[in-house]
């Protein structure tokens, strides 16, 4: 049997205008992609996490899809509990019935509880800080500098916030929800909305898109919350910084576009009853752009969903 020859790209995106939520300007995304996948995602996906029956790793978790569609796990998303906090390293499909073990990286420094395995979800998203120094870098590896930097990082929330019992983001971010969100009012989503583009200090810094308004309406809570947790680090200068210029954002927008990322069908697709996915990676000039495309019976491949990140953004390195 032939494999069919199928190109993978990011669907025609369209940005709207601006709205300035403290020092972040957010752009609504829409795209020209189908927009029906049967994928679930965030707190509609009903997944449990477990420790490795082998024996506990800092690098991975297993995961059991219990419900009744396909999962999508985003890089990112914090998996709270267990021997100590993680966040998923890159984004995973996971069919009904299936168990994988999936990457992940430590969140919590302070802690590891050795027997504990009792986990929860709650769909929230590690800080862009974080999620920045894991772009583009592939699985996680014992020893990794690139852990050793997301502990950094983490430790820089502690110094700025006052420190967290373990140095872990989901204290913070508990912090965060009960005293300071009050603060700010980020604009619903529109219809039809697919992603957004997220503007900090005047310059775009990560555009984020979904293959359908339900998986972006699902996630877009918790990745503006976890933004403007990143925002108590900047410098004053940067959190006064006037609002975004639009222009900016649809440049941003224009370069993702022209991204690439091969035929479907290449190393690492993997086949699941319900439709086949494949991690995809891209980089344009100063742009990575990083996710999950999915194909479903007859149809061409779908972007269900990219993070695209603005390495010459000066927070890249600085947050």
């Amino acid at each position: 049997m032939q494999i069919p020859q199928l190109p993978v790209g990011v669907p025609q995106l369209h940005v709207g205008a601006g709205t300035a939520v403290g020092p972040l300007t957010l752009f609504p995304v829409w795209t020209a992609a189908p927009g029906r996948l049967g994928i679930s995602t965030a707190l509609r996906a009903d997944l449990a996490l477990s420790e490795l029956a082998a024996g506990a790793r800092v690098g991975q978790l297993t995961v059991r899809n219990n419900g009744r569609h396909a999962a999508l796990l985003l890089e990112g998303e914090l998996l709270e509990g267990g021997q100590q906090h993680r966040t998923c390293a890159r984004d995973v499909l996971i069919d009904t019935g299936e168990t994988v073990d999936i990457d992940t990286f430590c969140v919590e420094a302070g802690r590891w509880e050795a027997g504990q395995d009792s986990h929860r979800r709650r769909a929230r998203r590690a800080p862009l800080s974080i999620r920045a120094k894991m772009a583009g870098g592939g699985p996680p590896e014992a020893g990794s500098r690139r852990q050793e930097e997301i502990w950094e990082r983490v430790r820089r929330f502690d110094a700025v916030r006052g420190p967290s019992a373990t140095s872990s983001p989901p204290e913070h971010l508990d912090r965060f929800g009960g005293l300071d969100r009050h603060r700010f009012t980020a604009p619903k989503p529109l219809d039809g909305q697919r992603g957004v583009v997220i503007g900090v200090g005047g310059q775009p810094l990560l555009l984020e898109v979904f293959g359908t308004a339900t998986l972006f309406r699902d996630h877009y809570r918790q990745l503006i919350e976890a933004a403007l947790l990143d925002a108590e680090l900047l410098p004053a200068a940067a959190r006064s910084a006037p609002p975004m210029p639009g222009q900016l954002a649809r440049d941003l927008a224009a370069v993702v576009g022209t991204i690439g990322f091969g035929e479907f069908y290449g190393e690492g697709a993997q086949r699941h009853d319900s439709m086949r996915s494949r991690n995809v990676l891209g980089v344009r000039g100063p742009v990575i752009a990083e996710g999950m495309a999915v194909r479903l019976p007859n149809r061409d491949p779908d972007i269900a969903h990219l993070s695209c990140w603005n390495t010459t953004h000066p927070l890249m390195e600085a947050l």
